[in-house]
């Protein structure tokens, strides 16, 4: 079980250290540099069942007209939730339609 524990510990830091070079580059990177960083995100979340990363990841890249912190903080919440299930993800997403409105 430890092992395990270590080993999200692991993807969670460098989701946490990807998601602080996305940040840094919200405001200088193209639109396809910041999609292909975003798009590694939601890949490396998924690979190791982090669904409300990775969907979190998948709505800002549908999403056009929401401003890029309130997704990339919430990512940062996921990042950190302990729970998986879809009550979990449906939570996350509806906080930032809750903040979009």
């Amino acid at each position: 079980m430890r092992d395990n524990s270590d080993g999200m510990m692991v993807v969670r830091a460098e989701l946490c250290d990807r998601l602080e070079q996305l940040r840094r580059l919200s405001g200088r990177a193209s639109a396809h540099a910041f999609e292909q960083r975003l798009e590694g995100i939601r890949v490396l979340a998924g690979a190791y069942g982090l669904g409300a990363v990775a969907r979190v990841a998948e709505a800002m890249q549908r999403s056009e007209a929401a401003p890029r912190d309130l997704y990339l903080e919430r990512m940062r919440d996921a990042i950190g939730c302990e729970r998986a299930d879809e009550e979990a993800v449906q939570a996350m997403l509806a906080s930032v339609s809750v903040r979009l409105a």
